[in-house]
Protein backbone atom coordinates (compact mmCIF):
# COMPACT_ATOMS: atom_id res chain seq x y z
CA UNK A 1 0.00 0.00 0.00
CA UNK A 2 2.81 2.43 0.90
CA UNK A 3 4.49 1.83 -2.48
CA UNK A 4 1.25 2.54 -4.30
CA UNK A 5 0.80 5.77 -2.31
CA UNK A 6 4.23 7.12 -3.21
CA UNK A 7 3.81 6.12 -6.81
CA UNK A 8 0.58 8.09 -7.00
CA UNK A 9 2.22 11.09 -5.37
CA UNK A 10 5.02 10.98 -7.92
CA UNK A 11 2.58 11.09 -10.79
CA UNK A 12 0.78 14.07 -9.24
CA UNK A 13 4.03 15.98 -8.73
CA UNK A 14 5.11 15.39 -12.31
CA UNK A 15 1.71 16.66 -13.53
CA UNK A 16 2.05 19.80 -11.41
CA UNK A 17 5.51 20.50 -12.80
CA UNK A 18 4.29 20.20 -16.40
CA UNK A 19 1.25 22.37 -15.64
CA UNK A 20 3.39 25.07 -14.09
CA UNK A 21 5.69 25.12 -17.10
CA UNK A 22 2.89 25.42 -19.76
CA UNK A 23 3.78 28.26 -22.20
CA UNK A 24 1.27 31.19 -22.61
CA UNK A 25 -0.14 31.74 -26.10
CA UNK A 26 1.25 34.83 -27.93
CA UNK A 27 0.55 36.32 -31.31
CA UNK A 28 2.50 38.58 -33.62
CA UNK A 29 1.04 42.01 -34.36
CA UNK A 30 2.34 43.82 -37.43
CA UNK A 31 0.71 47.19 -38.29
CA UNK A 32 2.15 49.23 -41.15
CA UNK A 33 1.31 52.42 -43.03
CA UNK A 34 0.75 52.87 -46.72
CA UNK A 35 1.91 55.98 -48.59
CA UNK A 36 0.56 59.20 -47.11
CA UNK A 37 1.06 58.68 -43.40
CA UNK A 38 2.51 56.80 -40.48
CA UNK A 39 1.23 54.66 -37.61
CA UNK A 40 1.75 55.24 -33.91
CA UNK A 41 1.77 51.99 -31.89
CA UNK A 42 4.09 49.13 -30.96
CA UNK A 43 4.39 46.09 -33.17
CA UNK A 44 5.56 42.83 -31.64
CA UNK A 45 4.45 39.78 -29.66
CA UNK A 46 1.34 40.08 -27.48
CA UNK A 47 -0.34 37.63 -25.17
CA UNK A 48 -3.79 36.38 -26.01
CA UNK A 49 -6.42 38.69 -24.50
CA UNK A 50 -4.16 41.74 -24.32
CA UNK A 51 -5.19 44.97 -26.05
CA UNK A 52 -3.05 47.31 -28.10
CA UNK A 53 -3.86 50.73 -29.60
CA UNK A 54 -2.69 51.97 -33.00
CA UNK A 55 -3.24 55.46 -34.43
CA UNK A 56 -3.03 56.31 -38.12
CA UNK A 57 -1.36 59.69 -38.61
CA UNK A 58 -1.84 61.25 -42.08
CA UNK A 59 0.90 63.34 -43.62
CA UNK A 60 0.22 66.90 -44.81
CA UNK A 61 -2.23 66.82 -47.71
CA UNK A 62 -3.59 63.37 -46.83
CA UNK A 63 -6.39 61.93 -44.73
CA UNK A 64 -6.83 58.50 -43.15
CA UNK A 65 -9.34 56.46 -45.19
CA UNK A 66 -9.45 52.97 -43.57
CA UNK A 67 -7.47 49.97 -42.36
CA UNK A 68 -6.76 47.25 -44.89
CA UNK A 69 -9.22 44.89 -43.19
CA UNK A 70 -12.06 47.40 -43.66
CA UNK A 71 -12.18 48.99 -40.20
CA UNK A 72 -12.35 52.79 -40.03
CA UNK A 73 -11.84 53.42 -36.30
CA UNK A 74 -8.93 55.73 -35.61
CA UNK A 75 -7.37 55.33 -33.09
CA UNK A 76 -8.03 51.60 -33.22
CA UNK A 77 -7.99 49.28 -30.21
CA UNK A 78 -7.20 45.63 -31.06
CA UNK A 79 -7.88 42.74 -28.67
CA UNK A 80 -5.33 40.04 -29.37
CA UNK A 81 -6.95 36.79 -30.48
CA UNK A 82 -4.86 35.83 -33.49
CA UNK A 83 -1.98 36.98 -35.67
CA UNK A 84 -2.57 40.55 -36.84
CA UNK A 85 -1.26 42.04 -40.06
CA UNK A 86 -2.98 45.25 -41.08
CA UNK A 87 -2.10 48.41 -43.01
CA UNK A 88 -3.32 51.97 -42.48
CA UNK A 89 -4.47 53.38 -45.80
CA UNK A 90 -4.45 57.07 -46.70
CA UNK A 91 -5.74 59.20 -49.56
CA UNK A 92 -4.91 62.64 -50.77
CA UNK A 93 -7.21 65.39 -49.53
CA UNK A 94 -9.93 66.13 -52.11
CA UNK A 95 -9.03 68.73 -54.70
CA UNK A 96 -11.33 71.73 -55.19
CA UNK A 97 -11.05 73.28 -58.63
CA UNK A 98 -13.07 76.40 -59.50
CA UNK A 99 -12.99 77.30 -63.18
CA UNK A 100 -14.01 80.76 -64.34
CA UNK A 101 -16.16 81.13 -67.43
CA UNK A 102 -16.10 84.14 -69.70
CA UNK A 103 -17.30 87.54 -68.45
CA UNK A 104 -16.43 87.15 -64.78
CA UNK A 105 -13.95 86.17 -62.11
CA UNK A 106 -13.73 84.55 -58.68
CA UNK A 107 -13.35 86.94 -55.75
CA UNK A 108 -10.75 84.79 -53.91
CA UNK A 109 -8.69 81.89 -55.24
CA UNK A 110 -9.90 78.83 -53.30
CA UNK A 111 -8.41 76.15 -55.52
CA UNK A 112 -6.51 73.50 -53.58
CA UNK A 113 -6.85 70.44 -51.38
CA UNK A 114 -9.06 70.45 -48.29
CA UNK A 115 -9.62 68.13 -45.35
CA UNK A 116 -12.86 66.11 -45.69
CA UNK A 117 -15.62 67.64 -43.55
CA UNK A 118 -14.27 71.18 -43.90
CA UNK A 119 -15.93 73.84 -46.01
CA UNK A 120 -14.94 76.64 -48.35
CA UNK A 121 -16.91 79.64 -49.59
CA UNK A 122 -16.53 80.90 -53.14
CA UNK A 123 -17.98 84.08 -54.65
CA UNK A 124 -18.44 84.64 -58.38
CA UNK A 125 -18.03 88.25 -59.53
CA UNK A 126 -19.42 89.19 -62.96
CA UNK A 127 -17.68 91.78 -65.11
CA UNK A 128 -19.38 95.13 -65.69
CA UNK A 129 -22.42 94.67 -67.87
CA UNK A 130 -22.59 90.96 -67.09
CA UNK A 131 -24.40 88.79 -64.59
CA UNK A 132 -23.69 85.55 -62.75
CA UNK A 133 -25.95 82.81 -64.09
CA UNK A 134 -25.19 79.60 -62.19
CA UNK A 135 -22.55 76.99 -61.37
CA UNK A 136 -21.93 74.13 -63.78
CA UNK A 137 -23.84 71.69 -61.52
CA UNK A 138 -26.97 73.86 -61.72
CA UNK A 139 -26.64 75.47 -58.27
CA UNK A 140 -27.36 79.22 -58.27
CA UNK A 141 -26.11 80.17 -54.78
CA UNK A 142 -23.66 83.06 -54.84
CA UNK A 143 -21.69 83.21 -52.59
CA UNK A 144 -21.65 79.43 -52.35
CA UNK A 145 -20.41 77.36 -49.43
CA UNK A 146 -19.05 73.96 -50.43
CA UNK A 147 -18.77 71.16 -47.87
CA UNK A 148 -15.83 68.91 -48.66
CA UNK A 149 -16.48 65.17 -48.93
CA UNK A 150 -14.04 62.49 -50.02
CA UNK A 151 -14.20 63.20 -53.75
CA UNK A 152 -12.59 65.90 -55.86
CA UNK A 153 -14.85 68.84 -56.72
CA UNK A 154 -14.72 70.75 -59.99
CA UNK A 155 -17.13 73.62 -60.70
CA UNK A 156 -17.33 76.29 -63.36
CA UNK A 157 -18.82 79.72 -62.69
CA UNK A 158 -21.04 80.68 -65.65
CA UNK A 159 -21.69 84.29 -66.56
CA UNK A 160 -23.67 86.03 -69.28
CA UNK A 161 -23.60 89.44 -70.89
CA UNK A 162 -26.65 91.36 -69.72
CA UNK A 163 -28.79 92.70 -72.52
CA UNK A 164 -31.62 93.96 -70.32
CA UNK A 165 -32.75 97.48 -71.11
CA UNK A 166 -33.29 99.74 -68.07
CA UNK A 167 -37.02 99.93 -68.82
CA UNK A 168 -39.66 98.01 -70.76
CA UNK A 169 -42.52 99.50 -72.77
CA UNK A 170 -45.54 97.36 -71.96
CA UNK A 171 -47.86 99.36 -74.20
CA UNK A 172 -49.72 100.93 -71.27
CA UNK A 173 -52.24 103.71 -71.95
CA UNK A 174 -50.46 106.02 -69.52
CA UNK A 175 -47.14 105.59 -71.35
CA UNK A 176 -45.44 104.52 -68.09
CA UNK A 177 -42.22 102.57 -68.55
CA UNK A 178 -41.45 99.92 -65.95
CA UNK A 179 -37.91 99.13 -64.80
CA UNK A 180 -36.47 95.76 -65.72
CA UNK A 181 -35.16 95.10 -62.20
CA UNK A 182 -36.11 95.77 -58.60
CA UNK A 183 -34.41 98.65 -56.84
CA UNK A 184 -31.02 97.35 -55.67
CA UNK A 185 -30.97 94.44 -58.14
CA UNK A 186 -28.74 94.08 -61.21
CA UNK A 187 -30.72 91.39 -63.03
CA UNK A 188 -34.47 90.72 -63.26
CA UNK A 189 -34.53 87.64 -61.01
CA UNK A 190 -32.64 89.25 -58.11
CA UNK A 191 -34.77 90.40 -55.18
CA UNK A 192 -33.01 93.70 -54.61
CA UNK A 193 -33.35 95.80 -51.45
CA UNK A 194 -36.20 96.24 -48.97
CA UNK A 195 -37.56 99.57 -47.74
CA UNK A 196 -40.10 100.80 -45.24
CA UNK A 197 -42.68 103.07 -46.91
CA UNK A 198 -41.24 106.56 -47.37
CA UNK A 199 -37.73 105.60 -46.27
CA UNK A 200 -34.82 105.85 -48.67
CA UNK A 201 -32.28 103.63 -46.93
CA UNK A 202 -32.31 99.94 -46.10
CA UNK A 203 -31.87 98.70 -42.54
CA UNK A 204 -31.67 95.51 -40.50
CA UNK A 205 -34.75 95.92 -38.29
CA UNK A 206 -38.19 96.91 -39.58
CA UNK A 207 -40.72 98.02 -36.98
CA UNK A 208 -42.65 101.01 -35.67
CA UNK A 209 -39.78 101.62 -33.24
CA UNK A 210 -37.34 102.18 -36.12
CA UNK A 211 -39.75 103.78 -38.61
CA UNK A 212 -38.64 107.23 -39.73
CA UNK A 213 -42.04 108.91 -39.67
CA UNK A 214 -43.51 107.91 -36.31
CA UNK A 215 -42.61 108.06 -32.66
CA UNK A 216 -42.85 104.37 -31.92
CA UNK A 217 -46.49 103.55 -32.64
CA UNK A 218 -49.08 103.80 -35.40
CA UNK A 219 -50.74 106.74 -33.61
CA UNK A 220 -47.66 108.97 -33.60
CA UNK A 221 -47.00 109.71 -37.27
CA UNK A 222 -44.96 112.80 -38.06
CA UNK A 223 -45.51 112.94 -41.84
CA UNK A 224 -48.08 111.69 -44.35
CA UNK A 225 -50.93 111.84 -41.84
CA UNK A 226 -54.32 113.39 -42.67
CA UNK A 227 -56.08 112.20 -39.51
CA UNK A 228 -55.15 113.78 -36.16
CA UNK A 229 -56.09 110.54 -34.40
CA UNK A 230 -52.95 108.95 -35.83
CA UNK A 231 -50.64 111.97 -35.70
CA UNK A 232 -48.02 112.67 -33.07
CA UNK A 233 -49.63 115.19 -30.71
CA UNK A 234 -52.46 115.55 -33.24
CA UNK A 235 -50.15 116.20 -36.21
CA UNK A 236 -51.71 116.31 -39.69
CA UNK A 237 -50.64 117.26 -43.19
CA UNK A 238 -52.20 116.96 -46.62
CA UNK A 239 -49.61 114.64 -48.18
CA UNK A 240 -50.94 111.43 -49.71
CA UNK A 241 -48.19 110.72 -52.26
CA UNK A 242 -44.51 110.40 -51.42
CA UNK A 243 -42.45 113.50 -52.06
CA UNK A 244 -39.33 113.06 -54.17
CA UNK A 245 -37.11 113.28 -51.08
CA UNK A 246 -38.94 110.29 -49.59
CA UNK A 247 -39.14 108.29 -52.82
CA UNK A 248 -36.42 105.60 -52.72
CA UNK A 249 -36.43 105.15 -56.50
CA UNK A 250 -35.83 108.86 -57.08
CA UNK A 251 -33.22 109.07 -54.34
CA UNK A 252 -31.25 106.04 -55.50
CA UNK A 253 -31.61 106.28 -59.30
CA UNK A 254 -32.01 110.02 -59.77
CA UNK A 255 -34.51 112.37 -61.35
CA UNK A 256 -36.91 110.79 -63.83
CA UNK A 257 -37.30 107.63 -61.76
CA UNK A 258 -40.05 107.16 -59.20
CA UNK A 259 -41.95 104.58 -57.24
CA UNK A 260 -45.21 103.59 -58.97
CA UNK A 261 -48.45 104.99 -57.60
CA UNK A 262 -51.36 102.72 -56.79
CA UNK A 263 -52.86 103.86 -60.12
CA UNK A 264 -49.74 102.58 -61.90
CA UNK A 265 -50.07 99.18 -60.23
CA UNK A 266 -53.76 98.98 -61.06
CA UNK A 267 -53.01 99.82 -64.68
CA UNK A 268 -50.36 97.08 -64.77
CA UNK A 269 -52.86 94.63 -63.38
CA UNK A 270 -55.65 95.61 -65.77
CA UNK A 271 -53.72 96.01 -69.04
CA UNK A 272 -51.12 93.20 -68.92
CA UNK A 273 -51.08 89.41 -69.11
CA UNK A 274 -49.75 87.85 -65.88
CA UNK A 275 -48.22 84.34 -65.77
CA UNK A 276 -46.97 82.66 -62.59
CA UNK A 277 -43.72 80.72 -62.88
CA UNK A 278 -41.47 78.85 -60.48
CA UNK A 279 -38.46 78.85 -62.77
CA UNK A 280 -38.06 82.17 -64.53
CA UNK A 281 -35.41 82.00 -67.25
CA UNK A 282 -34.23 78.66 -65.77
CA UNK A 283 -33.07 80.45 -62.62
CA UNK A 284 -35.29 78.57 -60.14
CA UNK A 285 -36.89 81.85 -59.06
CA UNK A 286 -40.66 82.13 -58.70
CA UNK A 287 -42.86 85.13 -59.44
CA UNK A 288 -45.01 86.65 -62.17
CA UNK A 289 -44.04 87.33 -65.76
CA UNK A 290 -46.01 90.42 -66.74
CA UNK A 291 -46.37 90.52 -70.52
CA UNK A 292 -47.32 93.26 -72.93
CA UNK A 293 -50.57 91.90 -74.33
CA UNK A 294 -50.88 90.70 -77.89
CA UNK A 295 -54.65 90.77 -77.82
CA UNK A 296 -57.15 92.95 -75.97
CA UNK A 297 -58.79 89.79 -74.65
CA UNK A 298 -55.59 88.99 -72.71
CA UNK A 299 -55.74 92.19 -70.63
CA UNK A 300 -56.01 91.53 -66.91
CA UNK A 301 -55.64 87.78 -67.27
CA UNK A 302 -53.75 86.07 -64.43
CA UNK A 303 -52.48 82.57 -65.26
CA UNK A 304 -51.65 80.59 -62.14
CA UNK A 305 -50.59 77.41 -63.87
CA UNK A 306 -47.90 77.92 -66.50
CA UNK A 307 -49.22 74.91 -68.41
CA UNK A 308 -52.34 76.93 -69.22
CA UNK A 309 -50.65 80.06 -70.52
CA UNK A 310 -51.10 81.09 -74.09
CA UNK A 311 -48.58 79.44 -76.37
CA UNK A 312 -48.11 82.78 -78.12
CA UNK A 313 -46.21 84.24 -75.14
CA UNK A 314 -42.58 83.56 -74.22
CA UNK A 315 -39.89 85.48 -72.35
CA UNK A 316 -38.64 86.69 -75.72
CA UNK A 317 -41.73 88.92 -75.78
CA UNK A 318 -41.86 92.30 -74.05
CA UNK A 319 -42.33 91.72 -70.31
CA UNK A 320 -41.12 92.42 -66.82
CA UNK A 321 -40.56 89.79 -64.14
CA UNK A 322 -41.67 90.39 -60.55
CA UNK A 323 -39.91 87.86 -58.30
CA UNK A 324 -41.56 86.58 -55.13
CA UNK A 325 -39.50 88.72 -52.80
CA UNK A 326 -41.36 88.07 -49.54
CA UNK A 327 -41.48 90.78 -46.89
CA UNK A 328 -39.51 92.00 -43.88
CA UNK A 329 -40.73 92.60 -40.35
CA UNK A 330 -38.48 93.01 -37.33
CA UNK A 331 -35.27 91.08 -38.10
CA UNK A 332 -36.99 88.56 -40.33
CA UNK A 333 -37.27 88.07 -44.07
CA UNK A 334 -40.36 85.90 -44.57
CA UNK A 335 -42.22 84.10 -47.36
CA UNK A 336 -39.53 84.48 -50.00
CA UNK A 337 -40.48 82.39 -53.01
CA UNK A 338 -44.18 82.33 -52.19
CA UNK A 339 -45.38 85.96 -52.17
CA UNK A 340 -44.41 89.31 -53.63
CA UNK A 341 -44.81 92.64 -51.80
CA UNK A 342 -44.06 95.84 -53.73
CA UNK A 343 -44.66 99.35 -52.41
CA UNK A 344 -46.52 102.08 -54.25
CA UNK A 345 -45.94 105.78 -53.60
CA UNK A 346 -49.56 106.19 -52.46
CA UNK A 347 -50.89 106.51 -48.94
CA UNK A 348 -54.04 104.51 -48.17
CA UNK A 349 -57.06 106.82 -48.42
CA UNK A 350 -58.98 105.21 -45.57
CA UNK A 351 -56.39 105.39 -42.79
CA UNK A 352 -52.84 106.85 -42.76
CA UNK A 353 -51.43 103.85 -40.91
CA UNK A 354 -51.30 102.03 -44.24
CA UNK A 355 -49.92 102.50 -47.73
CA UNK A 356 -50.93 100.83 -50.99
CA UNK A 357 -48.84 98.02 -52.39
CA UNK A 358 -49.02 95.24 -54.95
CA UNK A 359 -49.28 91.88 -53.24
CA UNK A 360 -49.36 88.52 -55.00
CA UNK A 361 -49.00 84.80 -54.49
CA UNK A 362 -49.21 81.85 -56.87
CA UNK A 363 -52.99 82.09 -57.13
CA UNK A 364 -53.87 85.81 -56.99
CA UNK A 365 -52.65 89.33 -57.70
CA UNK A 366 -53.81 92.33 -55.66
CA UNK A 367 -52.53 95.56 -57.26
CA UNK A 368 -54.10 97.78 -54.58
CA UNK A 369 -53.40 95.87 -51.39
CA UNK A 370 -52.68 97.84 -48.18
CA UNK A 371 -50.06 97.18 -45.49
CA UNK A 372 -48.49 98.85 -42.48
CA UNK A 373 -45.98 101.50 -43.45
CA UNK A 374 -43.03 100.21 -41.34
CA UNK A 375 -42.91 96.85 -43.21
CA UNK A 376 -39.92 96.21 -45.46
CA UNK A 377 -41.08 95.68 -49.07
CA UNK A 378 -39.39 95.73 -52.47
CA UNK A 379 -39.64 98.57 -54.97
CA UNK A 380 -40.01 98.35 -58.75
CA UNK A 381 -39.18 101.78 -60.20
CA UNK A 382 -40.99 103.41 -63.11
CA UNK A 383 -40.46 106.26 -65.53
CA UNK A 384 -43.55 108.31 -66.24
CA UNK A 385 -44.07 110.24 -69.48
Amino acid sequence: MRKLFWAAMGVALISMVFAGCKKETTYTVQVTAAEGGTVDGQNGEYKEGETVVFTAVPADGYYFSKWSDGYTDNPRTITIEKEITVTAQFAQNPLVTIIVGNNGKIETDVNGRYVPGSSVTVTAKPDDGCGFMRWSDGNTDNPRTITIGNEDISLTALFAVLVFAPTVDLGLESGTLWATCNLGAAIPWEYGDYYAWGETETKDYYSEETYKYCKGSDETFTKYCYDAKYGHNGFTDALTTLEATDDAATTVLGAGWAMPTVANWEELGEQCYWVWTTNYNNQNVSGYIVYKVKSASDKGIVVNDSDKQSASYSIKDAHIFLPSVGDRLDWNLDRVGSIGCYWSASLYDDGPRYAYNCHFDSSSVYPSNVSNRPYGFSIRPVKRP
